[in-house]
């Protein structure tokens, strides 16, 4: 049986360019970056040359993952009975040429009562996992697992949303939500364009126009959606600035449109298909919030930003402060990871 319902058909003209802009990388870590390496192994083959076994390896773990999606919900939807609406993951992989080249590690939930679908799971014999101090006060609870199955179910009691703005209730993520794409009975999935706008905020509060892969999401589902629609749901929930700078810079990126003023001041890394360097990852801090939120508010927090950037950290001594500052200018070019290796981060 198949793991998916009827999808609609994909978007050549998205898929076309999504082909280029990854053609454009300048080495594979870049493409790992932005989590497209799927499409560089589908393109290596296509040409007759050797796939590279990390990337092998990845395309075996996305296809089995995406495969395990309905034997995961089927024992989800046994042990609670209650609504739940299917979000991220295995729904934008769905519209992909092939599911498989969209990779991901959990499924994602929304329901409306988050509490009482975790414990009844629990007693149907999911297990948490993950370190629960990740997970208090958060937008959703300690990750599930069912034992051999390779991937987790995360329960939302709201979706994550962009400090400070406040999130939209699950009564409006819900509102004129569809049957999922998944084959199995009893999942529902946001309207294409609610879904499009959530992609687009979830995105952007882990961080700001981070990689291609979540705008290669938005873009295929916006594309489903009308223009206007997907403004008034932006509009709905607070998030007018936020969802322009997406829909621009997606039209830049997948249609050939204008050079927006993000993508020539701080997310210079998308359309050059590479990491985010130290001091585009600096200025994105500084300036972002003036293409997401209302002008007075980002206005009003940038003072605080700031002063987050120039103080020191928990613990911190200003001589370590300015031994870090120093070697952050000497690499103001250079990939952030490879800032952080050398400065031994993380």
């Amino acid at each position: 049986m198949s793991a998916l319902r009827e999808a609609p058909a994909p978007e050549a003209e998205l898929w076309a360019a999504v082909d280029r802009l990854v053609a454009r990388a300048p080495q594979l870590s870049d493409l790992l970056n932005h989590r497209l390496e799927l499409f560089a192994a589908r393109q290596l083959r296509a040409a007759g040359e050797p796939v590279p076994p990390e990337l092998l390896a990845r395309e075996r773990h996305a296809a089995v993952t995406f495969l395990a999606v309905p034997a995961l919900l089927e024992r989800v939807r046994a042990a609670y009975d209650g609504p739940l609406l299917l979000w991220k993951g295995p729904e934008a992989a769905a519209r992909y040429p092939d599911p498989a080249l969209r990779a991901f590690g959990d499924v994602d939930l929304l329901t409306p009562d988050a509490a009482a679908a975790q414990n009844d799971l629990l007693r149907a014999g999911f297990r948490e996992v993950g370190d629960p101090a990740l997970y208090r006060g958060i937008h959703h609870l300690r990750p599930l697992q069912w034992p051999g199955l390779p991937l987790a179910v995360e329960l939302h009691s709201r979706p994550k949303w962009l400090d400070p703005l406040v999130p939209p209730s699950s009564s409006s993520v819900f509102s004129g939500a569809g049957r999922a794409l998944v084959a199995v009975d009893g999942f529902s999935a946001p309207s294409p364009a609610r879904h499009a706008v959530l992609l687009a905020v979830h995105s952007w509060a882990h961080e700001p126009l981070r990689i291609l892969r979540d705008l290669v999401d938005v873009a295929a589902l916006s594309a489903e959606a009308s223009e206007d629609e997907a403004a008034d749901v932006a509009r709905e929930w607070g998030v007018e600035r936020l969802w322009a700078t997406t829909v621009s810079t997606r039209d830049c990126l997948f249609a050939g449109d204008r050079r927006p003023l993000a993508l020539r001041v701080w997310a210079q890394n998308l359309e050059r298909v590479r990491e985010r360097t130290v001091l585009e990852n600096h200025v994105q801090r500084w300036l972002s919030d003036l293409w997401a939120l209302p002008v007075g508010l980002a206005l009003r927090r940038m003072p605080t930003t700031l002063a987050g950037e120039l103080s020191t950290a928990r613990g911190e001594g200003w001589a370590h402060k300015l031994s870090r500052s120093r070697l952050a200018v000497r690499n103001a070019t250079r990939r952030r990871s490879e800032h952080e290796r050398e400065a031994g981060v993380g």
